[in-house]
């Protein structure tokens, strides 16, 4: 599970951190910081399961503008493996628009796994011995370059970072075909096809999926992929005709609508990730349904997230998402003013109890917080 995140110097996160619990909801108005804690989980993830440069992902641009500070620092802390791991990166960016690897370490229950500082390394190895000052690039990750090291807690921890779904439901992007499975969803969910048919291997899962879609999606039936060319197949839903029950049609995906495809992928999250190890951070996914399309979800998610089978970070704005999550002490509310650092306060049932009105409300009316 991720537990923690530093940031400093992106964006608006100047001296930025937060904790997390097994589920998670971002409140705030629009630019206050919330997307932006999404995408620094982005960069982090790519750099670490993409084979890349650093300067390919890390940009000069994104450094807080009414700061000179040359140097970006983040930090993710992750339980799993039977134990904690510990992240530590630090970007130096330079006048010319380069960038490079100022340190990247990785700590296993406080144990140093790796360190790469100023292009010299030392790695421990599974049986505790280390390979010290050997010289490394300073434009990609160590952890990636040097995940067939047969370090096998380094290796675990590059695999979990795949585990990070970190998406926003576009459904007009979600494309109809695919060449090949893939193992990450892109942010816009472009790949949405390709990545479904390596989640769906299970086919345990999939058959949960399945029967949770018939109950969603009037008449839905089930899948199927058909081959257009040697190389390239696309999904197809199969629904029934409500009057014959007999008679079957196959729509692709970009027949579908809006709201049907974001459905689709919503339960596509829950049912074929869950016991996995997987944190999903969806960015509103309230978009494009309708209250009695997104409430069944939200009770599905918050329960496999109670019992620890899947991890959620979700921003929202949405009245039944925010009143039925915040039954816990889960929320947290970004805010910001101009040129000024983002900041967070975690959100209690306190404020419903003394004023007597849903979170939702209090939000509506500008009393939840004061501004500071």
């Amino acid at each position: 599970m991720l537990k923690r995140i530093y940031i400093d110097n992106f964006r608006g996160l100047v001296n930025f951190e937060m904790n997390f619990d097994s589920i998670n909801l971002f409140l705030g108005a629009n630019g206050s910081g919330k997307s932006t804690v999404f995408e620094s989980l982005r960069k982090i993830q790519a750099f670490l399961t993409i084979h890349c440069d650093v300067g390919e992902v890390f940009k000069s641009s994104d450094c807080t503008r009414w700061q000179t500070l040359q140097n970006q620092r983040f930090e993710l802390e992750i339980s799993g493996n039977d134990g904690d791991y510990k992240y530590e990166l630090a970007i130096e960016h330079h006048i010319q628009h380069n960038c490079h690897v100022k340190y990247e370490r990785l700590y296993f229950n406080n144990n140093l796994l790796l360190n790469i500082d100023n292009g010299k390394g030392q790695l421990a190895r599974d049986d505790n011995s280390y390979m010290s000052d050997f010289p490394f690039p300073t434009s990609h990750s160590a952890i990636l370059l040097l995940i067939e090291s047969g370090n096998t807690k380094l290796k675990w921890f590059q695999k979990r970072m795949e585990r990070l779904i970190i998406v926003q439901i576009i459904p007009s992007f979600m494309t109809n075909v695919s060449k090949k499975e893939e193992l990450q969803l892109n942010w816009k969910m472009e790949n949405f096809v390709s990545w479904y048919r390596y989640i769906t291997q299970d086919k345990e899962k999939l058959e949960e999926l399945i029967n949770a879609l018939k109950i969603s999606l009037s008449g839905f039936i089930s899948f199927k992929f058909e081959y257009l060319t040697e190389e390239y197949v696309t999904l197809k839903l199969q629904f029934s005709m409500e009057e014959d029950n007999t008679k079957i049609i196959d729509y692709r995906l970009s027949e579908l609508s809006d709201g049907q495809k974001a459905l689709f992928a919503l339960y596509t999250f829950l049912y074929c990730t869950q016991s996995e190890d997987y944190t999903l951070c969806i960015d509103e996914p309230e978009n494009f349904l309708a209250l009695p399309e997104i409430q069944p979800w939200v009770i599905q998610l918050y329960d496999l997230c109670i019992d620890g089978k899947i991890q959620a970070l979700l921003i929202s704005h949405h009245p039944v998402l925010i009143n039925y999550l915040l039954a816990s002490p889960i929320g947290y509310w970004f805010e910001r003013r101009s040129n000024a650092p983002v900041r967070v306060k975690p959100i209690s049932n306190e404020e419903t109890e003394n004023s007597g009105l849903p979170i939702s409300e209090l939000i509506a009316r500008g009393w939840l917080y004061e501004p500071t």
